[in-house]
């Protein structure tokens, strides 16, 4: 049995398709959940006067431990294969990481520092009001990111409006 499929190509454009603009890095929002339903939330909204490039090495910063990780078990193997000592292999990884570490945590102090951050911890099995309404206070922060950095990406607006939002949370989050 044959089967042909034919289609037209449709006069929308499917949103993947448009042309998105490089995705803003105005922080990061971060959630854990633990035994019980404990829910552990944090939101990073670094400042929108830090360089592009700052803002860039700060979340590179943040993922420093899993980059090294993989990137230490690829170069052991490597040594490995090359028949290199274990003490020199081991020793040469824990130098470039350790000075790789120093270096980025220098570099990007002052725009981690200068991070407005905002936590909470809720309980799923204890309600409270005050750890409720943090919860709330920072998923309305990090929904008018979010919703901004898509509409930002996908066009609909234009990159002063964009900033605008952005230091409108900056300041409600340092609040």
């Amino acid at each position: 049995m044959v089967m042909e499929q034919r289609f037209t190509p449709s006069e929308h454009r499917h949103p993947a398709a448009v042309a998105r603009r490089p995705r803003p890095h105005w922080g990061h929002l971060s959630r854990s959940v633990s035994r019980y339903g404990v829910v552990s939330s944090e939101l990073v909204i670094y400042s929108p006067d830090a360089s592009e490039s700052d803002r860039r090495w700060a979340e590179l910063s943040r993922m420093f431990g899993t980059v090294v990780a993989g990137g230490a078990l690829l170069t052991w193997i490597g040594f490995a294969a090359a028949g290199v000592s274990p003490l020199i292999a081991l020793l040469t990884i824990a130098a470039i990481a350790i000075a790789a570490g120093i270096v980025l945590a220098r570099s990007t102090r002052a725009v981690r520092h200068g991070a407005a951050r905002v936590a909470s911890c809720t309980s799923g099995l204890r309600p409270d009001t005050a750890d409720r309404e943090a919860q709330r206070r920072l998923d309305a922060l990090a929904d008018a990111m979010q919703q901004a950095s898509e509409d930002y990406r996908a066009g609909a607006m234009d990159p002063e409006r964009f900033l605008q939002v952005w230091r409108a949370t900056y300041a409600h989050a340092q609040a």
